[in-house]
């Protein structure tokens, strides 16, 4: 066997067992957001509240614990860990209303994006020509209202718009598989 032969041959099927197994990955959570969107969004809900806790508990160590902070300091990163710390409990308690709460964030960050595009298509300050910026800005609306009216729908609808998408690119990565290679 040549040295390129033997050289190429584990990293080759390694990298060809790593695209098999994140592309499995990603069939198997594109399946499960298709098929279970209201569970896959509960167990995001949950996710996020525990990143919460743990992010609400280090900041409120690091206030009582870390070097050389001002007083002021010290007690506004102390406050503000327990607030995010508790925000994470309320989550935890309703992963539901979490996700309500999360829909509706983004529905309003979609209403202002969109009155801005009106409003810069409107007066011109936009890079393209002025009716996409209006368009734009009028499907922004439309979409943080539907976001604000309905949010745990609209969040199922990305999730389960998001799994097929999944499915869509793990099969892609299958089908575009390094060949292997053979010993000479």
């Amino acid at each position: 066997m040549s040295e390129s032969v033997r050289s190429a041959r584990p990293r080759d099927s390694v990298d060809r067992g790593l695209i098999v197994g994140v592309a499995v990955v990603a069939i198997v959570l594109g399946v499960v957001a298709v098929f279970f969107p209201r569970a896959s969004l509960v167990t995001i809900a949950v996710l996020f509240g525990l990143s919460l806790v743990v992010v609400g508990l280090f900041r409120a160590v690091f206030a009582f614990l870390g070097k050389g902070l001002r007083s002021g300091v010290r007690w506004f990163v102390g406050i503000v860990g327990l607030l995010i710390f508790v925000t994470g409990i309320v989550c935890l308690i309703d992963p539901g209303q979490s996700l309500a709460v999360l829909g509706l964030i983004i529905g309003i960050g979609w209403l202002f994006e969109g009155i801005t595009g009106i409003l810069a298509g409107a007066v011109g300050y936009s890079a393209g020509p002025r009716w996409t910026a209006i368009l734009g800005g009028v499907v922004a609306v439309a979409a943080g209202v539907v976001m604000m009216i309905l949010p745990v729908a609209a969040l199922a609808a990305f999730v389960t718009v998001g799994g097929i998408l999944l499915i869509v690119v793990g099969i892609a990565m299958l089908l575009h598989l390094p060949a292997r290679v053979r010993a000479v």
